[in-house]
């Protein structure tokens, strides 16, 4: 048995995706674990599709067992990101290797970059600060001091989208000293967050901007995920940031400073920045008043999702507390009932049966059950909390 791990969002899940699985597999693969984003995702924004269709479509797609990444770490900064993913898949106990795509192809070249960041940050955390304090954001900061550490093209490499999130999952398989090992597939046809399609391959960005402009986007997918998402548009299912304009701006207009201080990616200067756009008529006027060459519109969208979520600075700091089911195949019911003996967190289907662990499990729940009542009003088919505690998990028989 060799049990492989992939960290995704599936935002939506395209053939790229579909390529990863298959070659995962065929990198010796007999079990898939995929650690899935919740309903709001890394760059800031409400995931296109919610994470049980997501998941679904994963076990479809070729995925034995997939578990939710709770919403603090799902929708946070790369670090972070990287970092609650890893320790989900480490507190399990059965993962033999972490699977991931990079522009590089071979994991000898990520370890370098990877060790020449953490250096960096180690070393020249003064001039990295000091830069920021001349306006660059801390990617941009930290990219040049590597610059002028080891050349333009090393830089390049690491400022590469394809690179980033690798390079985050082998800094936080090193600080948390994890026994499994990392693999990585070559990205070749399409480019993170690509703007142009390459024959039958789009980055998810492109497709999700083909959706909201009715665009054609299923040439793109797998056709069953084509199937799906065509299924939640007609419903009214599918989601969008824009759809909670008017609450985002009701929950930033009212806010303490001393609220928005607390929230992750929060600084002094950027509360400051928020107060002074309270007058703001739009969602986008706002963040485009927030917005500055230091901080990045990700980092000012997660800050409103936080603050409409009650996400605070402290609340990824502890490791990820339970595993939580959101769907599974004939192997990966097989995997459940081998991890249910060396898994250091409780894992269950059920959120309120993890409420009952009590402690910061149960915070995590009271947090995720929020975040799907909001996550329900950035869809045109109003929805609740109800489906996170009553949804059918997924099961795909492929015997």
């Amino acid at each position: 048995m060799k049990v492989s791990a992939i960290i995704c969002e599936y935002n939506p899940l395209h053939n790229g995706h579909l390529y990863h699985i298959q070659e995962t597999r065929r990198h010796g693969a007999t079990h898939i674990v995929c650690v899935l984003s919740s309903n709001f995702v890394q760059r800031g924004d409400a995931a296109l599709l919610s994470k049980f269709d997501r998941a679904g479509l994963a076990v479809k797609a070729g995925a034995d067992l997939v578990l939710e990444l709770p919403t603090p770490f799902s929708c946070a900064a790369a670090e972070v990101y990287a970092s609650g993913a890893v320790s989900l898949l480490d507190q399990l106990g059965i993962v033999d290797e972490l699977s991931f795509g990079s522009s590089m192809g071979d994991i000898e070249s990520i370890a370098l970059l990877t060790e020449a960041s953490l250096s960096t940050t180690r070393i020249y955390g003064e001039r990295i600060r000091e830069r920021m304090k001349q306006g660059d954001s801390y990617p941009a900061a930290v990219w040049e001091i590597i610059r002028q550490r080891y050349g333009s093209q090393v830089a390049d490499k690491m400022q590469d989208p394809n690179n980033l999130l690798a390079i985050e999952y082998m800094k936080a398989m090193q600080k948390q000293k994890v026994t499994f090992s990392a693999y990585t597939i070559p990205r070749r046809i399409v480019l993170h967050d690509s703007e142009k399609p390459s024959g039958h391959y789009a980055s998810a960005s492109f497709i999700r901007k083909s959706v909201m402009e009715g665009e054609n986007y299923a040439d793109f997918m797998p056709p069953f995920a084509a199937k799906r998402l065509a299924d939640c548009i007609r419903e009214g299912s599918v989601a969008s940031f824009r759809q909670l304009e008017r609450v985002s701006l009701y929950r930033m207009r009212t806010a303490s400073p001393e609220y928005l201080l607390a929230l992750p990616d929060a600084n002094e200067a950027l509360v400051s920045r928020f107060i002074a756009a309270r007058s703001a008529n739009s969602l986008e006027e706002m963040l485009m008043q927030v917005k500055t060459r230091c901080y990045t519109m990700a980092r000012i969208r997660r800050i409103v999702i936080s603050a409409l979520l009650g996400i605070r600075s402290d609340s990824a700091k502890t490791p990820v507390p339970y595993a939580r089911v959101l769907a599974f195949s004939d192997r990966g019911r097989e995997l459940m009932g081998i991890a249910k003996g060396k898994s250091r967190i409780p894992i269950s289907t059920s959120l309120a049966r993890l409420r009952q662990e009590g402690g910061t499990a149960e915070a995590f729940v009271k947090m995720e059950e929020r975040a799907s009542h909001v996550y329900g009003l950035a869809q045109r088919r109003i929805s609740s909390a109800e489906e996170d505690f009553r949804a059918r998990i997924v099961m795909e028989d492929r015997a």
